[in-house]
């Protein structure tokens, strides 16, 4: 692979550089150009741009994101209720009578009515194809009469999950209906294909996938081919048969390793299951998904036996939940054991989170999307709720370890970079800097993936994403990735900034 030497852009983290070398999968050299000069690297020119170390996402949902863009499933999202009911309409019109369609992405916190999807509305646009309408969230879906009819053997026995007048179906059974309408090989790995060409375009050198029982294999597969690396956590139900594989958080290579255990200890806002202490504005205060013995049953289990953990937990009472387990656990802070979403900690369960040694991988662009005045934080929980959420700064300050994720509420590093410096409340905002950090160094050492990982060290591996315009620049949301290097190799076709 012949070396390349980008210059003419500002290199984040140096200040008086404006080149870097890149050469035998690393970054060999970071300085000025004309010290840099090397007759044999190719030369990509990006004056006016800003270079920036690969995006690490600390929490997608790669194979979900590839179904969308490969068109498998339909992809409501940003859509008006409007067209996402002539979208399923359409599409309806192209299915057999009890064949599967699957809509995934729609959000009725930002439609004017509020008006979330239901049965009726399935059946009367979708006939008889048997319709699955997953909300942006994944923690509930709508079935039309047709798909309830086929799912029935699945969502028996579970009465508290399950609602047959509206059609809607949480957690637990989301997952068992959408297993149902699982893709044969051919199309999974169209998808994660898609998904691989979609995260190099949004400058995503490594992602962190919350993967399913099946997808693992796959992903390990796929990966180096891909050129793109991924740290995979799957569900801690499979936490049994992974130890009789010998497999270990952090095993595996430079493409695909081992991440986490992942676990659920409530819901989402959205749902309106998200546990908290004080009741939403619409009454009842959400769900624990886990009994507190099982809960600290599967953090020492997981210790123990060298595996980290990433609990999903976003109201105050599951967070607080958590941190006990913990506590009773007595985890080993050398591991890393890490928070999901983290979204509404109070402020003594900051403190704690800091001396239980615990990291968090927060999403940014969840106050991008529902912050604010009017927003679904507001709407679900009230204004001072909302300031207080998703406490970026406080997190900082405390010295928790910090990584930025999307999970895919969208992929785009940059939206959520944008999120964190014009968010709504102070305690949420941060600079460019430091949301740049979280979403590459931060992300990065989740999981440590070698030396110098998330940064534009020499000697740390070569992924590079090249950003038009300046550092302010990325705020206003109008930045783009316009080339991006996975190990030394450029993966997009656009190479030039302007």
């Amino acid at each position: 692979m012949k070396a390349q030497l980008v210059t003419g852009g500002a290199v984040w983290g140096h200040p008086e550089a404006d080149a870097i070398l890149l050469a035998g999968g690393q970054i060999a050299a970071v300085g000025r150009a004309a010290e840099l000069a090397d007759a044999d690297a190719e030369r990509v020119e990006a004056t006016g741009c800003l270079v920036l170390p690969g995006f690490v996402d600390g929490h997608t949902h790669l194979v979900e994101s590839g179904l969308a863009v490969s068109g498998f499933t339909l992809d409501a999202a940003g859509r008006a209720r409007d067209d996402t009911l002539a979208m399923i309409a359409a599409a309806a019109r192209t299915r057999d009578a009890g064949e599967w369609l699957i809509l995934t992405g729609w959000d009725e916190s930002r439609w004017p009515t509020r008006e979330p999807l239901c049965r009726l509305d399935l059946d009367r646009l979708a006939g008889r194809a048997a319709v699955v309408a997953v909300r942006v969230d994944g923690h509930v879906a709508v079935l039309s009469s047709a798909a309830w009819s086929r799912a029935r053997a699945v969502l028996e026995g579970r009465p508290k999950l399950i609602d047959a007048t509206t059609g809607e179906v949480r957690e637990e059974a989301v997952e068992r209906v959408c297993a149902l309408a699982r893709p044969d090989g051919t199309a999974l790995r169209d998808a994660v294909r898609a998904a691989s060409r979609l995260c190099h375009r949004l400058g995503l050198t490594t992602v962190h996938v919350m993967s399913g029982a099946t997808d693992p294999a796959l992903l390990f597969e796929m990966a180096a081919g891909l050129r793109l690396r991924m740290v995979i956590h799957p569900p801690v139900e499979s936490l049994a048969s992974l130890l009789a594989t010998g497999a270990r958080t952090g095993h595996g290579d430079a493409w695909a390793r081992w991440g986490a255990v992942k676990l659920f200890a409530d819901g989402s806002v959205g749902a309106r299951n998200a546990a908290f202490a004080v009741p939403y504005r619409s009454g009842g205060r959400g769900t624990l998904l886990l009994r507190a013995a099982q809960l600290v049953r599967w953090l020492e289990t997981a210790d123990r036996s060298g595996w980290q953990t990433a609990v999903h937990a976003i109201g105050d009472r599951a967070i607080a939940q958590v941190l006990r387990a913990h506590r009773a656990a007595r985890t080993d802070p050398g591991l890393g054991h890490r928070i999901e979403h983290y979204e509404f900690p109070a402020p003594r369960e900051v403190e704690a989170t800091r001396a239980l040694g615990l990291a968090v991988c927060m999403q940014p662009n969840f106050i991008g999307n529902w912050s604010g005045s009017g927003g679904l934080y507001e709407t679900a929980l009230g204004a001072r709720r909302d300031a207080a959420c998703n406490p970026l700064r406080a997190v900082l300050a405390a010295g928790i370890p910090l990584g930025f994720g999307s999970d895919g509420m969208p992929l785009g590093p940059l939206y959520g970079i944008a999120s964190a410096m014009t968010a709504p409340h102070p305690g949420q905002r941060l600079t460019a800097d430091e949301a740049i950090s979280a979403y590459t160094a931060g992300a990065a050492s989740l999981v440590p993936c070698g030396p110098g990982s998330g940064t534009l060290q020499p000697g740390a591996a070569a992924d590079v994403v090249v950003v038009d315009g300046p550092l302010e620049g990325i705020g206003d949301r109008g930045a783009r990735v316009v080339a991006t290097w996975v190990a030394g190799e450029r993966v997009t076709q656009e190479t030039e900034a302007r």
